[in-house]
């Protein structure tokens, strides 16, 4: 009798947990939905379109020296402003 109430007791939390795990797979698709979306909008949009082709003209002078220097100065910068 008690290893019954015991076991009945377990299923219903395991119940629960699996309903709760159900909703948060659920919200996370949403969240994800979401952001794919937003991403989409923002890459058709003008300043999405903008960044791209700029990070498009860098990659293209990657090996530039004149761009790694001001890559290596802008991330040290980046660095030192985190670690502040």
């Amino acid at each position: 009798m008690l290893i019954q109430q015991l076991i009945k007791k377990q299923q219903v939390k395991l119940a629960v947990l699996t309903e709760q795990s159900q909703l948060q797979q659920q919200e996370l698709l949403l969240r994800k939905q979401q952001l794919s979306q937003s991403a989409l909008a923002f890459i058709g949009s003008t300043p999405g379109l903008l960044l791209s082709f700029s990070v498009g003209c860098l990659f293209q002078l990657r090996h530039n020296s004149l761009v790694k220097t001001l890559r290596s100065v802008v991330g040290f910068r980046w660095i030192a402003q985190l670690i502040r």
